[in-house]
């Protein structure tokens, strides 16, 4: 948006990180007064969502009018969220990129679910209630038909409704898989007390609650917990939908819901190496270390950063410091990639985090109920093993983060559905690339437009079809030498796509790193406390306090539904 220092033609020593965000901050202000950019505003740049969990929560399943409004609704939904890409941003850096990204993805999200799915019609989630007629310890509780009571709903249940355990007939796995969760080996089965297993895994003490498989809800109040759900819940845990790098659900829910009990469900690990925990106490013991690493690593990073100009400008001709000095470009491009690549992972699983640690450790599931259950919240990250055995492929079909990973596969899950293209074929294949490589480089420019520094809003979407190619091109060259390459020992072959992946992400990873750094997306403030900026590593005037110009306020807007708190 703004260009406010010479950083492509001084040759001087570069300004600090410090006088950079005053700079910012002071141009802001005089642009949010002159009316011409607006902050990130709560609610009014949500609208568009909340139109969304608005629509959803009225019933269209035996209304084809209301059914057929979806369309006006996504036109009015797509114009706003367009409007919030090019009028809203903020002076806290990441909150800045996430109003474009979180803009774009309201809409990516808005398509997915009233035009890709049907989710009144085909969706469901598992949820918990009493057990009927029995309590903890076998006494009578008093519950007959029509009223028993379910946890964070006053509803009956769907069997009472008429409904079987299948909606329509299906039972959909996320992704446009088959029936049911299906990360386990077939070969591999279970039926939990048939096979004697006694470790505890399909037998809980569950207080007297059971699970059960709830579709769309009659009333309004758990309709709307159901539909906001269904919206906040990216990955679909707990959903029929649920992407398939996660774990399945645990055995003893499984068991409960009539469905056969896997050997991946017992081991609580997913095919790509995701891991699921099922008791507070797994849960506290492999997420609370991470966390305080991840701290520390934040502090580590941001001062390395802060005193390297790339991470305040991007590309610029501003004197190195003398740390720097001497390198390479080659050296130089791989030392701030590297850099730039662990703090976007250490960043994001920080992000990750706050949910498992606040909803379940913290608060727990008295206040959140199911959603605050341990299983609820696999692992984020898949195994190095899906990089060493399927290259690039398995780098971001694997190993990355699969956050969007239902949106992004939705589209060419359609087609497929649809009958407008064949399920395996090449075009299939190419169609799926290009469109989650193309979503996910959508998103990633939406939160380029929306930083305040000038940023170039192409480079992004550039990176990840780069990446399609590149995926493209490892597959046909191993398919191609697939004789000559099989006579090559297993460590050679895991070196090989080790090799190419980074090779691959050195020589494209610029177009995003480079527009990362030129949107000072690494002026942000991740941690609240620094121990080594009060300890005097960082700039002159630094401390351990570090959100002294968190810039959260009250903003008053021309209307007064325009108004509301600014970030």
């Amino acid at each position: 948006m703004e260009t406010l220092f010479p950083h492509l033609s001084s040759t001087g020593p570069s300004p600090s990180h410090l006088e950079v965000m005053a700079t910012y901050r002071s141009s802001f202000a005089a642009l949010v007064n002159k009316g011409s950019l607006r902050p990130l505003v709560l609610p009014y740049h949500m609208y568009g969502c909340l139109l969304l969990l608005l629509y959803l929560c009225i019933p269209h399943t035996q209304q084809p009018v209301i059914y057929a409004v979806r369309w006006p609704v996504l036109v009015v939904i797509l114009a706003f969220q367009w409007k919030t890409l090019w009028e809203a941003t903020s002076m806290s850096m990441a909150t800045g990129f996430a109003a474009g990204l979180v803009a774009a993805w309201g809409a990516v999200w808005s398509v997915t679910w009233l035009v890709l799915n049907r989710p009144q019609f085909d969706a469901k989630r598992v949820n918990r209630r009493k057990r009927r007629g029995v309590g903890r310890f076998g006494v009578k509780t008093g519950i007959g038909k029509g009223e028993e009571w379910e946890e964070g709903s006053g509803e009956r249940s769907g069997e009472e409704r008429g409904e079987g355990e299948q909606n329509n007939g299906v039972t959909k796995q996320g992704n446009g898989s088959a029936t049911g969760y299906r990360n386990g080996s077939a070969e591999l089965k279970y039926r939990g007390k048939a096979e004697g297993i006694t470790n505890g895994k399909l037998e809980k003490d569950d207080g007297g609650v059971e699970y059960y498989w709830q579709p769309y809800p009659d009333n309004f109040l758990d309709r709307f917990t159901w539909t906001s759900d269904l919206l906040i819940n990216f990955r679909g845990p707990g959903w029929n939908w649920a992407i398939p790098p996660l774990p399945p659900m645990p055995p003893f829910i499984t068991s409960q819901l009539g469905e056969e009990v896997t050997a991946r469900s017992i081991s609580g690990k997913s095919s790509v190496g995701l891991q699921r925990y099922d008791t507070r106490s797994e849960l506290a013991r492999a997420r609370l270390p991470t966390f305080i690493v991840g701290y520390f690593l934040l502090d580590i990073l941001k001062v390395v950063m802060i005193k390297d100009p790339y991470y305040i400008f991007g590309p610029n001709t501003y004197a190195l410091p003398a740390h720097l000095e001497g390198y390479s470009p080659l050296t130089l491009q791989f030392i701030r990639q590297a850099i730039s690549s662990l703090s976007i992972i250490v960043s994001l699983e920080m992000v990750f985090l706050l949910a498992p640690i606040f909803l379940s450790l913290i608060c727990g599931s008295r206040i959140f109920g199911l959603r605050a259950e341990p299983w609820y919240y696999a692992t984020t990250w898949g195994s190095w093993s899906n990089i060493t055995h399927k290259g690039l492929n398995g780098l971001w079909g694997g190993w990355w983060h699969q956050t969007f990973r239902f949106a992004f596969t939705a589209p060419s899950n359609y087609l497929i559905q649809n009958g407008y293209v064949k399920a395996g074929s090449p075009t299939a294949k190419f169609l799926a690339f290009v469109f989650a490589f193309g979503i996910s480089g959508i998103l990633h420019a939406g939160g380029s437009v929306s930083q305040f520094p000038s940023t170039y809003s192409s480079h992004a979407p550039i990176f990840f079809m780069l990446q399609a190619l590149g995926i493209v091109i490892q597959m046909s060259v191993c398919s191609a030498g697939r004789g000559v390459i099989r006579k090559f020992p297993a460590v050679v072959r895991r070196v090989g796509n080790s090799a190419f992946v980074f090779c691959w992400l050195f020589y494209t990873g610029w177009w995003l790193t480079d527009d990362f750094a030129r949107g000072g997306i690494w002026l942000y403030e991740p941690i609240p406390f620094s121990v080594l900026r009060g300890l005097g590593f960082g700039a002159e005037g630094e401390g351990w306090w570090c959100w002294g110009h968190i810039g959260v306020g009250w903003y008053e807007g021309r209307h007064w539904w325009e108004s509301g708190i600014a970030i």
